[in-house]
């Protein structure tokens, strides 16, 4: 049996590197986080998922598929668990910064695409910012992925897991169960919804947000019901997920614009 595909550019030379075919090919960046979970699920919670669905998301890509992956960048923006013990994070300036710079870095080593694979939901907005910004200034081709999002959630949820189950909740405990089960304190799993009644304004994602921290609403962490978790849960989820991972990051290695841009802009 051949041995798999070597993807993890640090394990390389910088000759191997540098003598990649990149015409057809993709570098993913994970992004993880240090943050509470509740009191039930670890503080790497994002990390680790981060780590595991890239790596079960390469293992079932074909050799001819040419997809490169970083380390993972552990420390982001997560200073919406201000307050809770364990949790880091890194302002919006200087992961801005931290990211950039590894973008310059990627075209300095020849690839024009580059994948910002994140999976905590607080960096979301900043990384569509940075990756405009990144396509601007360098000219390399940028893709945001957020992988619990990327399938809509197979199973049936309530109402109010699906306004309010954004955090250590359901879907979270869930998968974790399925893939790390160690990580997961079940004789602490619990229900918490917000006390969130405003008519016109929503949480995220909406025309009209507030912006808040988890303190001002949820005393231990937790935003949904992790007493339904289950592994299984977990399984149907992750399956999904995974699967559809492989394709995007397929189409991400073709993705070519119909006017394409070379080099970008050098500072400003």
């Amino acid at each position: 049996m051949a041995a798999p595909m070597e993807r993890n550019i640090a394990r390389m030379t910088w000759m191997e590197v540098r003598d990649l075919d990149k015409a057809n090919a993709a570098l993913v960046l994970p992004i993880g986080s240090l943050e509470q979970h509740g009191p039930h699920l670890s503080v790497d919670t994002d990390l680790y998922f981060s780590e595991r669905f890239l790596e079960m998301a390469l293992e079932r890509l074909t050799d001819d598929a040419k997809i490169y992956r970083l380390p993972t960048l552990p420390i982001s923006k997560s200073n919406e668990h201000v307050g809770f013990p364990g949790s880091f994070w890194l302002s919006a300036a200087t992961m801005t910064a931290v990211v950039q710079d590894i973008a310059a870095s990627a075209q300095a080593s020849g690839f024009r695409r580059l994948v910002l694979w994140n999976c905590h939901g607080g960096n979301r907005a900043l990384l569509e910012v940075i990756a405009r910004d990144v396509r601007a200034r360098t000219g390399l081709m940028v893709f945001q992925l957020f992988p619990p999002a990327v399938v809509a959630d197979p199973l049936a949820v309530t109402d109010a897991e699906a306004a309010f189950g954004i955090h250590a909740g359901d879907w979270e405990t869930s998968v974790m169960l399925a893939l790390s089960r160690d990580r997961v304190r079940s004789d602490r799993v619990e229900t918490a919804y917000p006390d969130f009644t405003a008519r016109h304004l929503s949480l995220e994602l909406t025309g009209a947000t507030v912006a808040w921290l988890t303190r001002d609403f949820q005393p231990t962490g937790t935003w949904g019901d992790a007493t339904v978790a289950t592994a299984e849960r977990g399984r149907i989820r992750v399956e999904k997920v995974v699967e559809r991972l492989r394709e995007i990051l397929i189409e991400i290695a073709q993705f070519e614009f119909p006017n394409p841009q070379r080099g970008g802009q050098t500072s400003g």
